[in-house]
């Protein structure tokens, strides 16, 4: 589920599939081989080289994409004895054709030349080693555009994984992996057979997700009590809430699971407003398992709990341009604030975290954030798949380096399996216990957007992002709302114009 919900920075991207970006390719395929499977690599390819924030060399990314086509083609008898034995790096994309294409006769089978063409772009995007970075299949893509669009549904179990191992993060209601019992902190050992232990949680999605009304089977660990037991669970759809809002006695608290559409800030204002006409004296901020989403829509919701004119995240392009986003005047909350966030808290959720952090608006509490940020734009591929690209270094808004790194919190504290199948949170007690402090020194409810009093907690040591030479191409302006689209290199000329496209924070 991670693809779905734990989108790094992501943008929603509605534009003409890259088939029309990238046509022609630079080798083909015999008569007879399947061209348009190294057509929809060439796409690929050609789209990482573009854009892809810190391009590896060559070898770098085409070996992995032949180890990638090539193991896929081990998986299938019919291939064994076409498949080459080749130790070299590849140091063209000629070499890359000349494997694939020598894989197939004239009775190639198109389900197997599809699983060979995405083994190769799923190896070239790992290759990248950014978590932004990856490649989706046409069911993915779907469920992002859906997700893009404000349609939070899916057909699946109905939980939220992590990697490494890969593991139960979160339940939702009323989904068939509460109705089958699963619970967090589950390891999943296999999926339907294959051992899944080392699999990304992204990959893990791809092959739990399905049509509703069919079957998957896990093999599952509980680490307490221990036991493995494997288990059929028919899938349904399902439906992620992207904001809880409650009152808990005189304090507000808000959970926002990811930003996906720019709707959600007018949710949020609605629900602040509400807070303070009810005069709540404190604010739970809950930004655990928040996967990310639209850096816009992210940026709004942070104006809504820092003084205008705080710096929010500095990005790096590719040229080396260096922008900071600052925060407008918008009507939000300046009471006291606690925030909370885990190890499942990425991207825009962790800009937003820090933000509020380092300036002194609030503590926050619970576990480090997943240290997943970096800016992303996502490119369908003619054939109905798509590859999302990091084209943006996203640091926080005094400049420390976030990817990789995360939030630390002003108040570790853990929540076990145990805390859950106890039904306690000691994260939320923590956090309510703390405004309950803050409430008792300032008596009352600020102003909506008054400069906050700084926590009594430090704000914890962040490592410096590196400084960018002065000779770097020079800072150009931006829109005051949107990222500005990544530029496309001039010695790419395959690749035509695209329209503006809004990046996202997730």
């Amino acid at each position: 589920m991670r693809y779905l919900l734990s989108l790094l920075l992501i943008a929603t991207l509605l534009i003409t599939p890259a088939g029309a970006a990238a046509t022609s390719t630079a080798a083909t395929c015999a008569p007879g081989a399947p061209q348009d499977g190294l057509d929809v690599v060439w796409e690929a390819y050609d789209l990482l080289a573009s854009f892809f924030v810190e391009p590896p060399p060559l070898p770098e990314v085409m070996t992995p994409a032949r180890i990638g086509a090539l193991t896929e083609a081990e998986r299938m008898p019919e291939l064994h004895s076409r498949i080459p034995t080749i130790d070299d790096e590849l140091t063209d994309w000629d070499g890359f054709v000349d494997a694939f294409c020598g894989l197939w006769d004239r009775g190639a089978d198109q389900e197997q030349v599809q699983r060979v063409t995405y083994g190769a772009i799923h190896a070239m995007t790992e290759a990248h080693d950014e978590g932004h970075t990856r490649f989706m299949t046409p069911d993915m893509y779907r469920d992002y555009v859906a997700w893009s669009q404000g349609d939070s549904r899916y057909e699946g179990i109905g939980a939220r994984l992590k990697s490494n191992p890969l593991q139960i993060q979160q339940v939702f209601p009323d989904s068939p992996a509460e109705a089958a019992g699963i619970q967090f902190g589950d390891i999943i050992l296999a999926i339907d057979g294959e051992p899944a232990t080392d699999l990304l949680a992204s990959d893990a999605a791809m092959l739990i997700r399905g049509e509703a009304a069919t079957p998957v089977t896990l093999t599952l660990q509980r680490p307490s009590p221990a036991a493995t037991w494997d288990i059929t669970i028919v899938r349904g759809p399902v439906r992620i809430p992207a904001l809880e809002s409650r009152m808990m006695g005189d304090v507000g608290y808000l959970h926002i699971q990811t930003f996906p559409q720019p709707s959600l800030a007018d949710e949020v204002a609605h629900e602040l407003s509400h807070f303070r006409d009810v005069a709540a004296k404190g604010l739970v901020l809950d930004l655990r398992g928040n996967s990310g989403g639209r850096l816009d829509v992210g940026t709004q919701i942070a104006e809504m709990f820092l003084p205008e004119g705080t710096p929010i995240y500095r990005q790096t392009t590719r040229r080396g341009q260096i922008t900071t986003k600052t925060s407008a005047s918008r009507p939000g909350w300046g009471g006291p604030l606690v925030v909370l966030v885990d190890d499942a808290t990425a991207s825009m959720g962790e800009i937003l975290a820090s933000a509020i952090q380092e300036y002194g608006v609030a503590r926050v509490v619970g576990t480090t954030s997943s240290g997943s940020v970096a800016g992303s734009v996502v490119f369908p591929l003619s054939d109905g798949a798509a590859v999302q690209i990091t084209t943006l270094r996203i640091d926080s808004g005094k400049g420390h380096i976030l990817n990789n790194i995360g939030v630390l919190p002003d108040i570790p504290i853990e929540l076990t399996p145990e805390n859950v199948l106890e039904g306690a949170d000691p994260q939320l007690d923590v956090a309510v216990r703390e405004l309950r402090t803050d409430i008792a020194k300032v008596p009352g409810r600020s102003e909506p957007n008054a400069v906050p009093t700084p926590g009594p907690a430090g704000v914890p040591t962040l490592v410096p992002a590196p400084s960018v030479a002065p000779t770097l191409v020079p800072v150009l302006p931006v829109s005051p709302t949107l990222v500005p689209a990544p530029v496309l290199p001039t010695t790419t000329p395959r690749l035509r114009s695209m329209p503006e496209r809004l990046p996202l924070a997730g």
